[in-house]
């Protein structure tokens, strides 16, 4: 090898030496943060809390069904018999009853989903807390989500989430 080629190679050894030696020292922890918060006592009750408001939400919907389930099938039945004005203007009663079921269907949905962020919201930011303290104990310069992170494989001993959880509380 000639000398200019040795001196490149010692050139940049002694240049990549110091992030060689940062990435050592580079600590990363991984969380299942899911795990924790829907294991936890209170996670447990914004389960519960959500269930409650999905079943209040969806029980108008289930007697809704079953009658306008009925009056298409009657329709059905009839509409063979019918003149074609009384026929046209039932077709379209009806299309108009299924539009505001689904309608209404889409504002119970959006009801529950802000319902649901506003119950999680709280646990996340706890999570947050529990998160960066048991980073700052274990002096971890980076922590990822073992569900989040498009994680392929990981060391165990690299998992905080039982520091974690006795951090956020059962």
């Amino acid at each position: 090898m000639s000398k200019v080629g040795l001196g490149f190679l010692l050139i940049a050894a002694l240049l990549l030496t110091p992030l060689w030696a940062a990435a050592a020292e580079f600590k990363v922890g991984v969380v299942d943060g899911m795990d924790v918060v829907s294991k936890s006592s209170a996670g447990k009750g914004v389960q519960a809390a959500i269930k409650n408001k999905s079943e209040e939400l969806s029980k108008p919907f289930g007697q809704r069904r079953q009658e306008l389930a009925k009056e298409v099938e009657s329709f059905q039945k009839q509409a063979s018999l019918m003149k074609e004005d009384a026929r046209k203007t039932k077709a379209a009663e009806l299309e108009k009853k299924m539009q505001d079921f689904q309608k209404q269907g889409a504002d119970a949905e959006k009801q529950l989903q802000q319902f649901q962020e506003s119950q999680l919201a709280p646990l996340f930011q706890k999570l947050e807390g529990a998160v960066k303290s048991v980073a700052q104990q274990e002096k971890l310069d980076m922590v990822l989500d073992k569900r989040n992170a498009g994680l392929l494989y990981m060391d165990p001993k690299l998992d905080i989430t039982d520091k974690v959880r006795s951090k956020f509380g059962g």
